[in-house]
């Protein structure tokens, strides 16, 4: 495009009659005749300038320059030298005003390229969530995982009204982030809610970014939230509610409720729930898959339960001594399933009827297990935690006569009501020593 000089309305008269010219000139150099061109005819603080070049385009091009900033100097308005017809720079100084000081006009076309240059193939997130949830379940990611992630990716495409991939902004997530809630439908969520559906996110549209001809992958050149930051692990812990323990008398009541519930159809869950601290989900979690394998992982005769790498939370096996307390329990509901039907349901009724918190029997597992044997490695080893966390959280919440106490619960002989057995306060008659390999009673 060839460039065209547009003149604009000026304001003011102009600046006396400088004006840089290009004169050509001659020298000689050891017998030898030389052309160079100068220019000329012009003043900075009052005192005249000249410049030399080797060719006269240089020196022309260097005067008009010259020229424009004479014309300029002092207006409101400013002659330059443009590839631009009048309209667009028209166009041009509108956008500049409307955008103000906000932002420079490269920051706001930069900002429009990225949101709005569309990829070869566009999808909206709804859509894009069944490739991206195909891929997960095909990589073996857990169940439960993968529907954290499409609960998460579903609720933001409901909030911004399920957007073409490439079109969504940082400002769309952090609005989606702070409309997050508590249950109360209140209070905001809080921060640890904040880093998951942020990690979520950031992990989706960073894949949708990557090129696979499979899914016609890129959808997008831009993560949305790669300037979103996470709040600090010290932040999240703040807001994390304190370790909740049932006491020995509550857990032996609660277990007398259970045993005449649908004729103690949720005995033996939650005796592997609160004696052998299994983590209790009833989704897909640890004790819903040693459910599925009970006569092959659950050993009356070794006293051992075995978790799998494929079924434990950390990916690791994990042993588990099976307390004189427990095996008494596992015994007496010998033949009941683990999870019955209707399992969610009626653990529901349970939890609410006894206020009982997220992981409260696995809490009380490793409080009392800790107390009993005051060995942080054996506690972690069986419970599938890291010693950091078992001497940080759980270690001295509970006494050893505590303990011994919770360990001491067992189905009574009329099989109607839970009861505790008397125990030695310095001897651990009621649970098995992991360490020893035998029973210390």
């Amino acid at each position: 495009m060839s460039k065209k000089r547009v003149t604009l309305k000026e304001k003011n008269p102009s600046r006396g009659n400088q004006e840089a010219k290009v004169y050509q000139n001659k020298y000689t150099c050891r017998g030898v005749e030389y052309f160079n061109f100068m220019v000329k005819g012009w003043q900075v603080d009052g005192k005249w300038q000249r410049k030399q070049f080797p060719d006269r385009d240089k020196a022309e091009a260097f005067a008009d320059s010259v020229n424009i900033n004479l014309k300029n100097a002092g207006r409101e308005r400013s002659l330059v030298l443009t590839a631009l017809d009048e309209e667009r720079v028209h166009q041009a100084e509108k956008a500049f005003r409307t955008l103000g000081d906000a932002y420079t006009l490269d920051e706001a076309v930069t900002f429009f390229l990225k949101h709005n240059r569309p990829p070869e193939f566009t999808i909206s997130i709804l859509d894009g969530l069944k490739h991206f949830l195909d891929e997960k379940e095909n990589e073996g990611v857990r169940v439960p995982t993968m529907k954290k992630t499409s609960m998460i990716l579903k609720s933001f495409a409901k909030h911004a009204r399920n957007p073409l991939v490439h079109t969504v902004t940082e400002q769309s997530i952090i609005r989606y982030l702070k409309s997050l809630r508590a249950l109360d439908g209140v209070t905001p969520a809080k921060k640890k809610t904040w880093n998951n559906h942020r990690n979520e996110l950031a992990s989706f549209f960073l894949w949708a970014g990557k090129k696979d001809l499979t899914t016609s992958r890129p959808w997008t050149f831009n993560n949305p939230t790669e300037n979103i930051a996470a709040y600090s692990v010290k932040r999240v812990a703040e807001q994390r509610p304190d370790i909740a323990t049932t006491s020995s008398e509550q857990t032996k009541e609660l277990f007398t409720y259970l045993m005449s519930y649908k004729e103690g159809r949720l005995v033996k869950w939650f005796a592997l729930a609160y004696f052998a601290g299994i983590r209790p989900s009833t989704d897909q979690g640890e004790l819903a898959k040693l459910a599925e394998r009970e006569g092959e992982l659950i050993n009356l005769t070794t006293g051992r339960i075995m978790l799998p790498a494929d079924m434990s939370k950390t990916k690791d096996s994990r042993p588990i001594v099976i307390s004189d307390n427990l095996k008494a329990w596992l015994k007496a509901y010998e033949g009941f399933p683990i999870a019955p039907a209707n399992l969610k349901n009626d653990c529901r009724v349970i939890r609410e009827k006894f206020n009982l918190q997220n992981d409260e029997t696995r809490h009380s597992f490793i409080s009392y297990h800790v107390a009993v044997h005051r060995s942080i490695g054996d506690t972690a080893l069986q419970a599938g935690n890291s010693e950091r966390m078992i001497k940080k959280h759980y270690l001295d919440h509970h006494s050893k006569a505590e303990g011994l106490a919770f360990f001491s619960i067992m189905p009574g002989a009329v099989g109607t009501e839970a009861v505790m057995h008397e125990v030695e306060g310095e001897e651990d008659s009621n649970i098995t020593d992991i360490e020893e390999g035998r029973a210390s009673a």
